[in-house]
Formats: structure tokens, sequence, C-alpha cells
């Protein structure tokens, strides 16, 4: 690097080299000493011009003339502007620099050049005023360095920076920075910073394990240790201790890799607590379908076996398909439910779907809300298709003039009941069966059954009565039972 002194009354130029700096006088004007500063300057990188006290050229090195594109010969005596128009960037001032001259004989600053041909060129300047044996000045000596270049290269680490914080700070996962030989974490982005519970000033500075990370110092020192040897360390699944007893899993993947020459060792931490949770959800749900299709398969077994006992085969067919499909449809119920319950209501309509121009006028149906076990509603929901079937056929439901009323209830006592009829009345005579069937069956053993209960039919002259009776815990989800 070059740069212009005054030494006492002599004016000099110092390069600065490798083994120190070389003093060079400016002085004197015999050919040797013309010739020797022609030599040094001309070997120097950085464009050295010199100028009068109005500003014209008297002198320019080689680097100077590749720079501006101009050779000594177009542009000693003429004007500096001629060479180029400086754009001062905001932390810089004319003026300012102007005043340093004239006060202090120099000024260094950076600057962008604009050539005579439209370039745009950074550089690095450096003026000295030059002046008389008397103290007078006489000119300034600029020595400009081209450094468009490191300026690019500079804007391009810049914008990696930013990028990669960028990234960062605005990752999904959690990302820590350790030091791989203090073991101090260097760097925490929010995520982080959110899932510890911690401020990021609570966890710089911090080893693994006193962050909740790693168990212990032991786990930490191994997991160093299997980064020496593969760089890589991957933990399926870690507890993560928050501040105030939080708890998490956490996936976490540690990278030990090379940072401008520098160890650096990453970590991901995802947070699957979540992601368990949703894992064991998903085990007890298909546990619960298997355990659900299963007790489904043996009632549909029940039911063709018993369908089986009574009638010629075309009666069974006809009968068996009827069953299931009051069975199919308690069970869409349930699953448009998530097998969360079904509402009394909602079960009693699907069953008499077929008569749905009736309810409200020849079928009145009435009860609170409440919601039926997924147990219940297949066992009960079986025997209301059985006794509206019935009805259709040989019951109040068979003329023009037969009513039905369906209705349930649930009683508030020590222990609350929940009960449920099927009264008919204004249908042929009615006279109790000869042999019991297997609808006889679904609507007293099975649905009794079903709810752990008690069911009774009356085979009135008037018409049927059906009721079930059972405590309101064994038929109704948890939170309908103390109703």
């Amino acid at each position: 690097m070059l740069r212009a002194i005054r030494s006492g009354e002599v004016d000099a130029l110092v390069i600065q080299t490798a083994d120190g700096d070389r003093l060079y006088t400016l002085q004197g004007q015999d050919a040797e000493a013309n010739r020797f500063r022609g030599e040094i300057l001309a070997q120097v990188g950085d464009a050295v011009i010199a100028v009068d006290a109005e500003e014209r050229i008297t002198y320019l090195n080689t680097a100077a003339e590749r720079l501006y594109g101009f050779g000594s010969s177009r542009t000693l005596g003429r004007p500096l502007s001629d060479l180029y128009r400086c754009r001062w960037p905001p932390s810089e001032d004319e003026a300012a620099a102007r005043t340093a001259l004239r006060e202090r004989g120099e000024w260094r600053g950076r600057v962008v050049h604009i050539t005579s041909d439209g370039r745009e060129v950074d550089v690095e300047v450096g003026f000295t005023v030059l002046r008389t044996t008397g103290g007078q000045p006489k000119g300034m000596l600029a020595v400009i360095r081209d450094v468009s270049v490191r300026r690019r290269d500079e804007d391009k680490v810049q914008v990696s920076e930013t990028r990669y914080r960028r990234l960062f700070e605005a990752a999904h996962d959690g990302v820590l920075i350790l030091d791989p030989v203090t073991r101090e974490v260097m760097d925490a982005n929010p995520v982080m910073a959110a899932m510890l519970g911690r401020a990021h000033d609570q966890i710089v500075g911090k080893k693994l394990c006193e962050i909740g990370l790693l168990k212990d110092k032991a786990a930490a020192e191994e997991m160093f240790r299997q980064l020496r040897r593969s760089k890589q360390v991957h933990y399926e699944s870690l507890p993560l201790e928050g501040r105030g007893g939080g708890h998490r899993d956490v996936e976490a993947v540690a990278y030990l890799y090379d940072e401008g020459g520098c160890a650096v060792v990453q970590c991901n931490i995802r947070d699957i607590t979540e992601r368990r949770r949703a894992e064991e959800h998903a085990r007890m749900l298909m546990a619960e379908i298997n355990h659900r299709a299963k007790n489904l398969l043996a009632v549909v077994q029940a039911v063709a076996h018993q369908s089986a006992k009574y009638g010629d085969a075309a009666t069974f067919n006809a009968r068996l398909a009827d069953r299931l499909e009051g069975l199919a449809t308690g069970h869409d119920l349930l699953v448009k439910n998530q097998w969360q319950g079904v509402e009394v209501g909602d079960l009693v309509e699907v069953q008499l779907a077929h008569f749905k121009d009736l309810i409200g006028t020849r079928v009145r149906i009435e009860g609170p809300s409440a919601r039926l076990t997924a147990a219940a509603a297949q066992g009960i929901g079986m025997a209301l298709h059985e006794l509206a079937t019935n009805a259709a056929k040989y019951g109040a439901l068979s003329n023009g003039d037969g009513q039905v009323r369906v209705a349930w209830a649930v009683t508030a006592a020590a222990r609350p009941m929940f009960s449920m009829s099927w009264l008919e009345d204004g249908g042929p005579k009615v006279a109790a069966p000869t042999r019991k069937g297997f609808g006889q069956i679904v609507i007293g053993r099975m649905a009794a059954a079903a709810v752990d209960g008690s069911a009774e039919s009356v085979f009135r002259e008037t018409g049927l009565r059906w009721s079930l009776t059972t405590p309101s815990e064994n038929a109704l989800v948890p939170a309908e039972a103390g109703i």
C-alpha cells in the first residue's frame, strides 16, 4: 500500500512491503531521481496520480492508466475530472474530505469512480497534499486502489450471511450451533428458544445437559465421540425438559462440519411430541377397530345362526338381508359420529327411515338429548329395526290408522337410569305369539345384553308394548350418564 507523507521539509512516498515500510523522496528533479521514482511507481499495483494546485494531472502510473483507460500522453495537463466523476456514498462527504485536506493535509475514504467510458469502480482513495519547501500547497498525490472485486465478494458474503440468518431464524425445527472444543452452545434459533422456554442469551454459552437436551455430561461426550468418528449422529427420540418442567419428545440430528477452517457442530431438533401422540392414537384406533370388527362379526354370526332356525331358505335369505341392513344402518351412524356415541333420536330416525313420512303424525318420537355408547347403539338399533318391521307387517303400521310412540328418558336419582319404550295403538287386534322366533330374541335377550339391563314385551290387545331399562352408565357415554 502507498501513502505520501511530509518528513520535515521533504515530501516522501511510503511503500508498505512484506518486510516493512520503505521511504522514497518525492523531491529532486534530476533525471536519475525521476527515473528511480518512475520505476518504483510503475511496479505498484495501486493507481498513483499527482495533480497540481489547480488539480491538473502532472503524473499517473501504469496502474492508473489501466484503471481509467488513458495513457500519460493523453492525460498530462488535463483536469482530474476528465478521468472520472465521483459518486459519494452516504458514509462519505466531499465537503468533509476537502476540509480534512485543508486542515490535516490528508484524507482517506471509500467512494465510487465513474470513468469516462461509464464504468463504475469501487475504490479506496488516499489523498495527500504536496507542499513546497516553504510549506505552501502545490498539489496533491492520490493513491487509488480498485476494490470492486473485493466489494463484490464482500457483498456476496453479506448476502450469504443474510440468507443463512433468515433461513436459520425461519426454520420450523430448532437449531443449535455448538463449539466442539468447549461443548458450549454458540447460537440458537427462535424455535429452539421457544422449545426450551428460554431467552437466546440464556442458551448461548450453556452445555447440552444444562439446557435439558441430553440427560448428563457422559451422554454429551458420547455424542461428540460419535461425531468425530462418523461426522453425524441421529437420535430418533430424546426427552427434552423445558423450563418449568414441560416435557417434549424430540428427534435430533447432529452434524460436524468445517466452517471457514473451524470445526462446528450443528444440531437440528424436531419436536415430535404431537407426532408420537398421533402415532399412539392411531395404534389405539387400530386396536379398537380390530376389537369392534370382531364384535360386529360375532353379532352377524349370531343373527345368521338364529335366523337360520326359522323358516325356509327363501325366508332366511330375506330376513337375514333385512336384519343386516338394519345393523349396517346403525353402524353407518356410529362411523359418522367417529364411534363417539350416537344420539338416541338420530338412531330412532335412521331405523324408522322407511316411515319418515309418518313421523310427527302416526309415529311420535319423544325424549331428551342422550348419547348411546357404541355397544348400546348396536343392540338398541337392531331391536328398533325388528319392532319397525313387525309393526309394518302385523302391527300398528300395517293399516291406515295405527300409531307408534317411541320414547326414552333418563331419571335423576342416586343411580341414574335410562329407559326406552315402544308403544303401539290402533293396529289389528294383537295376540301373543305361539312360538318365540328370532325377532323376540333380538328385542328381548339381545337388546338387554347390549346394555346389561332388562327388556320386556307385553302383547296388549290394542298393540305391542316394549320397554328397556338399564343404569345410565351401561347405555350412555360418560358425559351423559349424570343427566
